[in-house]
């Protein structure tokens, strides 16, 4: 038995050249070095674009190096980040939540209404706001895991009764009246350079970064996307945390609700047709290919979104026309959601797994061979 880590053989060389390994240790140095770039590549890639896009955007037109620009571009990608990070959960754990940008309006009009219509504190109407979320997201967990009816079908269904629901609540209307001036205050105007909306946005990327990565909570979710079978077999209760995915994801869509809300001052019954669904579920598709290709993460994900937002907005300040906007975001999530595939398959295609395996298997032997030096 060898204890420590596996020796490697090398040849003996002459003073002053390096040695090699040789031998399946060698091929599999070999192989490892060989797809460092590409390691690097398939991680950064995406970032590098979007340094590339500002950098380009920046040296082309002087308006979009201003720092009003970079504080217009931060407000308004504050809610997009949140209700992408809302679509990020139940992805994870292979299901689909279209009803995302849906909970959202809804959340906006439910605090709007308690505040307008019923005069209640502003507390009342956030706790209101992200309870509507929450039983949304409850209830749509509840009919996957329970009923078994799959989330494509669930979330659009949802995503279909809710401006209906909405546009009875408000007759149509946008509520405006009975928005208490504290929480535009919250929304509005910068703090430490920033504008106050993108701080709403730090903390929620950091909390979630840490429960996905650093919490078994997270690492089960991974675990149920990636073989649900085989975390259902080494005891993870999938039901139950497909269920949690979708209820965190309800709440998250709800905070997206209330931050819109606290930036515009009103609440739009049009906002729960869902128009920022595309560009969340474009963002989760792109973030997957970059940081840990093949997997939804919160740091892809969020350069994602910042990548789509420079783009456009140096595209816009360039005098590309008003549907630029639309193309772009329908573009972004079709070579997304490719490049997230092809990034999954080439990181988990069976045959090069197998034959790292066989390589790392023949070194250990010839390692542990007698005589072996």
């Amino acid at each position: 038995m060898v204890n420590g880590p596996e020796p490697v053989r090398t040849e003996a060389v002459p003073d002053g050249e390096p040695a090699a390994a040789s031998g399946p240790a060698g091929e599999l140095a070999a192989e490892q070095n060989g797809r460092s770039w590409l390691w690097w590549a398939e991680r950064f890639a995406l970032l590098a674009l979007l340094v590339a896009v500002v950098v380009s955007f920046a040296l082309a037109e002087p308006d979009f190096r201003t720092l009003a620009n970079l504080r217009v571009v931060l407000a308004t990608q504050a809610t997009l980040i949140i209700l992408a990070l809302a679509a990020l959960f139940p992805l994870i754990v292979g299901q689909f939540d279209l009803s995302v940008a849906a909970i959202m309006g809804t959340s906006s009009i439910v605090a709007a209404g308690v505040l307008s219509k019923n005069h209640a504190p502003l507390v009342v109407a956030l706790i209101a706001g992200v309870a509507s979320g929450l039983v949304v997201g409850a209830f749509n967990g509840w009919l996957v895991t329970r009923v078994r009816v799959n989330s494509l079908i669930v979330t659009l269904g949802v995503a279909t009764i809710l401006p209906g629901l909405v546009d009875w609540y408000s007759n149509g209307l946008t509520i405006v009246s009975g928005i208490p001036q504290s929480l535009l205050d919250a929304a509005s105007g910068k703090l430490l350079g920033l504008p106050k909306s993108i701080l709403w946005a730090i903390p929620v990327i950091v909390i979630i970064w840490y429960v996905l990565t650093q919490t078994p909570w997270g690492r089960r979710l991974e675990a149920i996307g990636a073989n649900q079978e085989a975390a259902r077999l080494v005891g993870v209760r999938n039901d139950r945390l497909v269920l949690t995915s979708f209820v965190v994801s309800g709440g998250l869509s709800a905070l997206a609700g209330i931050l819109s809300l606290a930036q515009n001052g009103s609440a739009d019954p049009q906002t729960s047709l869902g128009s920022l669904l595309l560009p969340a579920l474009a963002a989760v598709f792109l973030g997957a290919t970059a940081f840990r290709p093949g997997h939804y993460n919160v740091p892809g994900t969020v350069v994602a979104v910042f990548f789509v937002a420079f783009a456009v907005s140096g595209l816009t300040l360039a005098g590309a026309a008003p549907w630029v906007n639309q193309v772009f975001n329908g573009a972004a999530l079709i070579i997304a959601v490719t490049l997230s595939t092809l990034a999954a398959a080439g990181g988990g295609r069976p045959a090069s797994r197998a034959l790292r395996s066989a390589l790392r298997a023949r070194a250990r032997q010839q390692s542990a061979a007698p005589g072996s030096s």
